[in-house]
């Protein structure tokens, strides 16, 4: 496991530096010690994201650009819902933009898209959206073992939301580049940062993420402001917890930070990585006895 950073994190930067850029993020990952990075990639019918452009030379010169700086990019983060039922012309774009990046990060060399599933809606019978979401995404698969890229699912979206469902899902499909994304803190509210957080809430969240590790090629971090005394806000000594159950699994991919908070986003982030750091090579000397 090593720690990374999501462009996401860089989204106050994105929105008002003047000029500031992909080039710029990948230099600043640099610079804060990250060697991985995963980048937003825009959703269908929009601009490209962080990326800035979808045109081949450009996401070249962005590949060589990270190579330059030793950032390596883990994923190109996509976003799509499969269950929008006011619009079949808008659905069916979501899948052919799944598609068309599927084939990009194939030929990046990128080896996960973090991509979505659905939300709930009046408009449908619940089993018509989730069925529709099913059927979109084994849609995808023949593009997705064809490039050679994971669809790293992120418990983000309504539709499939719950550990265990992300998991029958993945059954149910049967392909091994359908896979997942956790984000431990999605699976909780805002109670997960107070001190006084239920213990079922943690529960939910570490019990939760532990499921899916085993099923992981991409992960996310939730970080909110620098850490107190060497450890994260809201997960505190349980961040051992969380690294220990994806060391158990077998994961050993990159833990992507997305800052969250008040203030400057990207300040807390060096003291985080090292406090991750540490959290990490601790667990690893736990392996080895």
């Amino acid at each position: 496991m090593f720690t990374a950073m999501h462009s996401w994190s860089f989204r106050d930067r994105f929105k008002t530096a003047p000029g500031f850029t992909i080039f710029d993020c990948l230099d600043q990952t640099a610079a804060m010690g990250f060697s991985g990075i995963e980048i937003m990639a825009g959703a269908a019918g929009s601009p490209a994201g962080d990326l800035g452009s979808d045109e081949p030379t450009h996401l070249d010169r962005v590949m060589k650009h990270a190579a330059k700086r030793g950032v390596k990019v883990l994923s190109l983060a996509t976003y799509n819902d499969f269950a929008f039922v006011g619009n079949e012309e808008w659905r069916l774009a979501n899948i052919a933009y799944i598609k068309r990046w599927l084939g990009i990060a194939g030929m990046l060399g990128v080896p996960n898209i973090r991509m979505l599933t659905g939300n709930y809606n009046d408009k449908a019978p619940r089993a018509k959206l989730e069925q529709l979401t099913r059927d979109a995404i084994r849609e995808c698969v023949p593009h997705a073992e064809k490039a050679g890229v994971n669809m790293a699912i992120e418990n983000h979206n309504s539709i499939f939301l719950q550990a265990d469902e992300i998991l029958g899902l993945i059954a149910d499909v049967g392909s091994v580049r359908l896979t997942a994304c956790p984000d431990p803190t999605n699976w909780s509210g805002k109670e997960f940062w107070e001190p006084q957080c239920p213990p079922e809430v943690r529960e939910q969240v570490f019990g939760s993420a532990a499921k899916l590790a085993s099923r992981a090629t991409q992960s996310h971090l939730k970080v909110k402001g620098a850490p107190v005394n060497g450890k994260l806000a809201g997960f505190g000594d349980d961040l051992l917890r969380l690294l220990r159950s994806y060391k158990k699994a077998g994961y050993d991919g990159g833990i992507a930070f997305e800052s969250i908070g008040d203030g400057d986003l990207l300040a807390p982030m060096p003291q985080a990585r090292e406090a991750v750091e540490a959290a990490i090579s601790k667990v690893n000397a736990e392996a080895r006895r």
